[in-house]
């Protein structure tokens, strides 16, 4: 049995602890959790039957957990590793990796030296959708451009319409645009260049939203349109290449291939969520059973895409 503990029981921690405490990954269990506010962690702790941490560092120290889910804020996920590390602990660590690459190389120093398995949560890579455009992929031939879209719900403001930056973690660039830059490196070659300009719909100091040109050391064009500020979703990814098209909606889920004028909708994998895959593959990492599939290198690079973009101001970035 592998036993956990989880740093940060906010909206998307207690995802992980639903799927724990159901029993959802069979050979591992939830022991311990951790959260900023310490009276509400307690309160939790003692609802679920499971220890409380006040720190990383107490949590990596217990004998009866075996390795860290780290789910907090990105700003903390540096002290996060340092404490998995000085206690030799594997780590899975949310996306994105950190805030700033300088913090993803510390983290890698920190992985490296002590030698623990790590993996960084990029879940969109474990969707049904995805698996099947990559599957898909070499019906297209040679990929030309890429198109991301994407209109969200806000997520800066709480429900009496107030600024609350705990819900929000970097902006949009930072936040969700790793789960683009992370797609990327599974779908071309790097990126060479980046030219992006925020948008701040909702007038605060945070990025609700931006506009992105990137383009490949192959040539590769890449744009990215995204929104978080109304009430609605939709969200969509075409891949065009010499042969044809590849239409990926995840709102609601689909993926469609396009030849000519010719429209044929492609099957994929059903998989109820992501967060599932995402645990079952890690406590196999971090038994020694397989290599980490997405290593520390791959947040860091989508970290260092979206630091470029957030440095842009619609000037040219290039990234090597």
């Amino acid at each position: 049995m592998t036993r956990l503990g989880l740093l940060g029981t906010g909206r998307h921690g207690v995802r992980y602890a639903q799927h724990l405490r159901a029993g959802d990954i069979e050979g591992a269990e939830l022991r311990a959790i951790g959260r900023r506010d310490h009276e509400a962690g307690r309160a939790l702790a003692g609802e679920w039957g499971v220890a409380y941490c006040e720190s990383a560092a107490e949590m990596a120290a217990r004998d009866d957990v075996d390795a860290l889910l780290v789910v907090s804020q990105s700003h903390h996920h540096l002290d996060a590793v340092r404490a998995a590390a000085n206690h030799r602990k594997p780590a899975l660590i949310e996306k994105p990796l950190a805030m700033t690459v300088r913090e993803c190389d510390e983290i890698a120093a920190l992985v490296r030296d002590a030698k623990i398995p790590a993996m960084v949560a990029q879940t969109t890579r474990y969707e049904g959708p995805v698996a099947g455009l990559l599957a898909a992929l070499p019906r297209i031939g040679a990929v030309r451009q890429i198109s991301f879209v994407l209109t969200s719900e806000d997520r800066t403001h709480d429900e009496a319409g107030s600024f609350a930056p705990r819900l929000d973690d970097g902006g949009a660039i930072l936040d969700s645009g790793v789960h683009y830059f992370d797609l990327l490196g599974l779908l071309v070659d790097p990126v060479a260049w980046v030219s992006a300009s925020p948008l701040h719909v909702r007038g605060t100091h945070l990025d609700d939203g931006y506009s992105a040109v990137l383009e490949t050391r192959a040539g590769v064009r890449v744009t990215i349109n995204m929104g978080r500020w109304g009430k609605s979703r939709h969200e969509f990814v075409e891949v065009a290449g010499d042969e044809g098209i590849l239409h990926l909606s995840r709102t609601p889920p689909s993926l469609a291939l396009i030849e000519g004028r010719a429209r044929v909708e492609l099957p994929f994998p059903e998989v109820p969520g992501t967060i599932v895959p995402t645990l079952e593959d890690f406590v196999r990492v971090a038994r020694g059973e397989i290599e980490s599939p997405i290593p520390i290198e791959a947040g860091r690079e989508a970290v260092r895409i979206a630091e470029a973009c957030c440095q842009s101001g619609g000037r040219r970035i290039d990234l090597e």
